[in-house]
């Protein structure tokens, strides 16, 4: 019997896998061609064809066992069939929303820079800043407010003494004994509308929310005119203060006001003492701002979206 068919007796029934012996099977088709070289035989007998044959029928059984396989674990593969793509279609309430989206998005960073921010704690936009000062900035301020005490000592009713001796306190960050004085300075000068102002800005920075906002009510009440700091600081005091449904009044208010001067045409503007100042324009758009953050604090969210639709219509 030739050397590979004893070779090929002994692999059959052995436990090694079908794939490792059809490996090693293929290894071996060309076993007869080198044994005819070595016995000068060029044709293969009965043996050689019949384990041709049985080789062949090996590979086809690996080969289908091999496609069962693949079948049962990622299921029949059609390579005819087109590819399926999902088609998603954007409805037109999507696109509504994104749009709206997109135009909120534009108008707070478009108008970021006049929309006023509003916190529990102090702000920014307060004139009443607690700087950080030098020892000789100190120094100066408190021989001048020696002076001023010294003046009041003698003449306590000194409205000039009373006010600078609040002003300078402020610069020095004390603001309860600045607050003091100026409702002093109040009861001297109560047709002052900066002297109730200055009252506001520091009850605010006291986080005295209703005495601030009840500071600018008065100092709104007694000016010929309509002050945006004033009104700011008004509408900033009440939402601190969460009341704002007042605040969205108090601005709906100035707002008919502020109409009703730009119709008539007046626009002189008088100061504390009744003289005439030169006229600062109120701008429309920025009290239309705090209407609508007034709105927003209050939960109107139609309100706050239906005041910004408008500025966007009339300011295109």
């Amino acid at each position: 019997m030739p050397h590979y068919l004893l070779v090929r007796e002994s692999l059959l029934p052995s436990s090694r896998c079908l794939s490792t012996q059809l490996l090693f099977l293929l290894s071996l088709t060309k076993a007869p061609g080198l044994s005819s070289r070595f016995d000068g035989k060029s044709t293969r007998n009965s043996a050689d064809t019949d384990f041709e044959q049985r080789l062949q029928a090996v590979r086809r059984s690996a080969l289908e066992q091999k496609r069962v396989e693949e079948i049962k674990e990622f299921g029949p593969i059609d390579y005819d069939a087109p590819v399926k793509t999902e088609n998603k279609t954007i409805g037109l309430g999507t696109k509504i929303g994104v749009g709206v989206a997109v135009l909120v998005f534009g108008l707070v960073f478009a108008l970021g820079d006049f929309l006023p921010s509003v916190s529990d704690g102090p702000t920014e936009e307060a004139t009443v800043i607690n700087k950080k000062l030098s020892e000789d900035e100190q120094d100066t301020l408190r021989a001048r407010l020696k002076q001023y005490e010294l003046t009041l000592s003698t003449s306590p009713k000194d409205s000039n003494a009373i006010e600078g001796a609040a002003v300078t306190l402020v610069e020095l960050g004390e603001y309860t004994r600045a607050a003091s004085l100026l409702q002093d300075l109040a009861k001297e000068k109560p047709g002052d509308p900066d002297v109730f102002r200055l009252l506001g800005e520091i009850k605010y920075e006291l986080k005295d929310y209703d005495g601030s906002a009840a500071a600018y009510r008065i100092s709104a009440a007694v000016s010929k005119n309509v002050d945006f700091e004033v009104l700011r600081g008004h509408t900033n005091a009440l939402l601190a203060a969460k009341k704002p449904d007042e605040a969205v009044q108090v601005l709906l208010a100035s707002r008919a006001r502020l109409n009703s001067e730009k119709s008539s045409g007046v626009d002189i503007k008088v100061d504390g003492n009744g003289m005439e100042i030169e006229s600062q324009e109120v701008d429309p758009i920025q009290v239309d701002l705090l209407l609508g953050k007034a709105y927003s604090d209050w939960g109107h969210v139609s309100d706050a979206v239906s005041v910004y639709d408008q500025l966007i219509s009339s300011h295109p």
